[in-house]
């Protein structure tokens, strides 16, 4: 029996596997990184996000892995504490690397890719970091870097190239409908994470 493009018995293991995820990152809300008490509606808004976001990739794509799923739990919160205190926390920056060092299949070309990848994302975004002056976050450098390592070619590339074109669409959204000033800052982060989630899809073709 299938269910989308996932046989039934896949769909109900993603599920289950991002239910449990979503719980404990609902459990562990005291250390996302926020400055406040994080209300419980709020955490169960993000599990909510968390096991729809799951559910929906592996119906839309027939080779959604569940290790992607923890990804997905880790990017959410790193999307909702940016943009609340636009900041991105260490701890999530090396959970990404963490989980994507010891659940991805590697192999010597895709070390060397990966890592590659991820340097040349470390570079630029430095790079942006420097000539912005604090422009962009130093958060936002790591993170991209980790979006390279996990993701890889071309799908790193991928992840940034749309993070930094719907950011740049949104900026361009709040100056000229809403009147925002150009000196306000915005949180890159939801962006790449948005970013992220394509990158995913992208690494199963």
């Amino acid at each position: 029996m299938r269910f989308g493009n996932f046989p039934m018995n896949s769909i109900v293991l993603n599920l289950w596997i991002a239910l449990a995820w979503a719980a404990i990152m609902a459990v562990v809300a005291p250390y996302w990184g926020l400055k406040g008490r994080i209300s419980w509606t709020t955490r169960m808004m993000v599990v909510a996000v968390i096991v729809l976001l799951a559910v929906s990739c592996a119906w839309y794509d027939g080779h959604w892995k569940w290790r992607f799923d923890i990804y997905l739990g880790i990017w959410s919160v790193i999307a909702y504490v940016d943009w609340k205190e636009q900041i991105i926390p260490n701890r999530w920056v090396l959970a990404t690397i963490v989980w994507g060092l010891v659940s991805t299949p590697w192999t010597y070309w895709l070390i060397g890719q990966n890592a590659l990848m991820a340097l040349s994302l470390f570079l630029f975004y430095l790079g942006v970091y420097a000539i912005s002056r604090g422009g962009l976050g130093l958060g936002d450098v790591k993170f991209g870097a980790a979006l390279g390592l996990v993701l890889g070619w071309p799908q790193g590339l991928m992840a940034s190239v749309i993070g930094l074109w719907t950011a740049g669409i949104y900026a361009l959204v709040l100056l000229v409908a809403f009147r925002r000033s150009r000196s306000e800052p915005i949180a890159l982060g939801p962006f790449l994470v948005l970013g992220g989630f394509a990158g995913l899809l992208g690494v199963l073709h």
